[in-house]
């Protein structure tokens, strides 16, 4: 029997997406579940023209689309959820899913607005034995991945410090959203500094609003502390002309940058300018793969309607992330005040 999918929020990362021509695809849950085969059959969105134009493209009869999660949950049961619908509205629809006996449940990043919805639904889905994803993408692209293999091989040494930043043109954040940029485009950067590094464990951050009435903050910057010493600036705002999601890895031994559609590795070389030193050179490594990172989250999704077994980025990774953006908003709020982790 093929599962029964359902789609929650068909908007950018639901589908649209898909229609950027420079994006590399797939690039939406739509396109990840197609390209998985793991089809979606059944689809939600309070915008009713969205809704139609989305079940035209997945050729969904009207029977199978809905305004009411609520009432499709109920009526159709799906074996896996996606949900891709505003930021505090995934911890109330998942855990109805999981109520509802949804195996799987792939939710959109953040987990969710605050820290108590977002254990909240992870108690559901460990209540319900429901699996739950949280789509914190780069957990799953073959560079990120490559990074991680080099850091275990000491490929630049011993890691010394790490400096991660995302800036993006965001300027409104809605008032129920839980956070600015630091959450919802932050989230990433947190997640894949714990996933290469380990857990945060201390934050001493500061926030800052460009604009006067602003409902959180347009500027963030922290320095955060792993469970294996790693020391980690972070940087993240809002207001910019442009799109720039950066690690840069600082070695003993060379420096590893990656971002955005570009990955760099430098080695030392006999320096050129100064007897006796050595400069920083790019050394040629080229790791093989695709970004199909959307492929690979619902494979490991599809597999896990079947049977029970670890996932990638897992309910408690996303809450895990979201910590870490409370204790540095609560850093801010007692002025840089060091904030150790888990937070009580």
């Amino acid at each position: 029997m093929k599962p029964v999918v359902a789609l929650i929020g068909c908007g950018r990362i639901g589908f649209l997406l898909e229609n950027d021509p420079l994006r590399y695809k797939p690039c939406t849950h739509y396109g990840g579940t197609k390209l998985a085969k793991l089809h979606i059959t059944h689809a939600c969105d309070i915008n009713q023209q969205r809704l139609l134009t989305f079940s035209k493209i997945a050729g969904l009869p009207s029977s199978h689309c809905y305004t009411e999660y609520h009432t499709l949950l109920e009526k159709v049961k799906p074996h896996c959820v996606i949900i891709a619908s505003w930021t505090h509205t995934h911890a109330p629809i998942g855990i109805a899913a999981a109520q509802h006996g949804a195996k799987v449940i792939v939710c959109e990043k953040p987990i969710a607005s605050n820290l108590e919805d977002a254990r909240a639904l992870v108690d559901a889905c460990n209540r319900y034995n429901t699996t739950l994803i949280i789509n914190h993408e780069r957990r799953y692209d073959y560079r990120y991945n490559y990074v991680r293999k080099l850091l275990a091989h000491q490929a630049i040494g011993s890691i010394s410090s790490v400096y991660g930043c995302v800036f993006t043109p965001s300027k409104v954040h809605l008032k129920d959203s839980g956070g600015g940029p630091l959450l919802h485009d932050g989230t990433h950067l947190v997640d894949i500094v714990q996933y290469l590094f380990g857990n945060i464990t201390q934050v001493q951050g500061y926030t800052t609003r460009y604009v006067k009435d602003s409902p959180y903050e347009d500027y963030a910057i922290a320095h955060c502390i792993t469970n294996t010493g790693v020391h980690v600036t972070l940087e993240a705002g809002g207001h910019r002309d442009y799109f720039m999601f950066e690690l840069q890895i600082s070695g003993t031994k060379g420096r590893i940058v990656i971002g955005n559609g570009y990955f760099h590795v430098y080695k030392p070389k006999k320096s050129k300018l100064y007897k006796g030193f050595n400069d920083l050179a790019e050394t040629k490594i080229t790791p093989k793969g695709k970004p199909d990172y959307f492929v690979k989250l619902y494979q490991e999704a599809k597999r896990c309607i079947s049977t029970t077994t670890n996932v990638t980025s897992s309910g408690f990774d996303g809450y895990k992330t979201l910590e870490v953006i409370h204790a540095i908003y609560r850093s801010a709020q007692y002025n840089g005040k060091k904030i150790k982790l888990p937070l009580e």
